[in-house]
């Protein structure tokens, strides 16, 4: 509107110069032209005024807005993937070959101050002590599973956590010996950990089998020990452990006629119950080659009568950006339960001894090689002895 009045304004303008004839005309028509123009800036400042009460009347932002990257804030994401080529060699069978893959993430997100939940996914089937994938089975879709689901809480003033769910095993397994336990085993239940100073104890209540009426498998048991530094940087690390499965003598196999070694009766059940008494220690020494760990580690069965004992020793190096270890380990029929014991030792299970040799090469803090041999003998106390040997060459990428 505005522009057509100026256009207006211009036009009685050029009209004026041609209108000189009359001087009353002329007076006229600069009246007009006075009053359009005064017309004009009264809209104008109309305008103007319009403009900064629509301004004025927009809501603003809240200060609480939460944005993408605050809701995120505090969220931590993790994961790793490993290649591996691995060779069999064992008494009576043909040589074997196979690649394996594991893929792993892992996330944790704060809830409030002392709560957190962690979830994650990792390959692998239902076995309880692995989520590597073997690959070559005419190239088929592979599984992903649960592999990580719970709730943390730190409770406020005081050394104590809780955790409920399925969490990674808050056991101490000195040297990352797999002994008792493997090292890819959540546990499913609840645990409750101390540490204050020194001093450390952890409790742990886990499902092993419940859908079994009144025998339900329940592991409980715990740890408790001490972890501290001596002079010229010496740590040292020691403790005991107990551990029960409720009802499990007599109970059916979890794996039917196998049970990875642990003897069964006429019935099938399990022969012994599991009640195991723990000792283990370490201690890692600072030298001019590296740091030096030696580890050992003891359980006995109080349940069974014979074959009830295991035991490892070991000694580690970590030099700048390689690594090497040796194991020697010596684990019997009924000295833990096998279904949760390292399952790449002696193929997975108990009844079975030998050494253990690793090597390793950092790439980077997140690429690394790494190399495994086991010389191991097995089924040594069902009297069917047979040579184990196994060599395993990663390649790992954390993220």
């Amino acid at each position: 509107m505005r522009l057509g009045i100026i256009v207006a304004s211009m036009f009685m303008g050029s009209v004026a110069s041609y209108a000189q004839a009359d001087a009353t005309q002329e007076a006229t028509i600069e009246a007009l032209q006075a009053q359009l123009m005064e017309l004009a800036a009264r809209l104008d400042a109309f305008e103007k005024e319009k403009t900064q009460t629509i301004i004025s009347s927009a809501p603003v932002a809240s200060a609480k807005t939460t944005t993408p990257k605050k809701a995120l804030e505090g969220l931590k994401i993790k994961g790793d993937f490993r290649f591996r080529q691995e060779s069999f060699d064992i008494d009576g069978r043909p040589d074997r070959h196979r690649n394996r893959v594991r893929s792993r993430v892992a996330m944790v997100a704060p809830v409030s101050q002392d709560i957190s939940v962690g979830f994650g996914l990792a390959s692998g089937s239902s076995d309880p002590t692995s989520t590597n994938q073997t690959l070559g089975s005419v190239s088929s879709t592979k599984s992903i599973n649960l592999d990580l689901a719970y709730v943390n809480w730190n409770v406020p003033n005081s050394d104590v956590s809780v955790q409920a769910g399925k969490f990674k095993n808050p056991l101490k397994r000195v040297g990352g010996t797999g002994l008792l336990w493997d090292g890819d085993l959540r546990p499913e239940g609840i645990n409750v950990s101390y540490k204050k100073g020194s001093l450390f104890a952890t409790g742990l209540g886990s499902w092993i089998d419940e859908n079994r009426g009144d025998s339900d498998l329940i592991l409980l048991g715990g740890q408790a020990g001490s972890s501290f530094k001596l002079a010229n940087n010496v740590s040292v690390l020691f403790g005991l452990g107990y551990y029960n499965i409720t009802a499990s003598e007599g109970a059916d196999s979890l794996f039917g006629n196998a049970a990875n070694n642990n003897r069964l009766d006429a019935n099938g059940g399990y022969l012994n119950g599991f009640q195991s008494i723990e000792g283990f220690a370490e201690i890692g020494i600072p030298s001019d080659l590296g740091k030096v760990t030696l580890f050992a580690d003891y359980v006995q069965n109080l349940d069974a009568d014979d074959f009830d004992t295991g035991y490892t020793l070991g000694a580690k190096l970590k030099a700048n950006k390689w690594s090497f270890g040796w194991e020697y380990r010596d684990l019997e029929a009924d000295a833990v339960f096998a279904a949760f014991a390292d399952s790449d030792f002696i193929g997975g299970g108990t009844d079975g001894e030998g050494h253990i040799l690793q090597t390793g090469y950092a790439l980077s803090k997140k690429i690394k090689l790494s190399g495994t041999l086991f010389l191991n003998d097995r089924n040594v106390d069902f009297g069917t002895e047979e040579s184990f040997k196994r060599l395993m060459l990663d390649i790992s990428f954390k993220h």
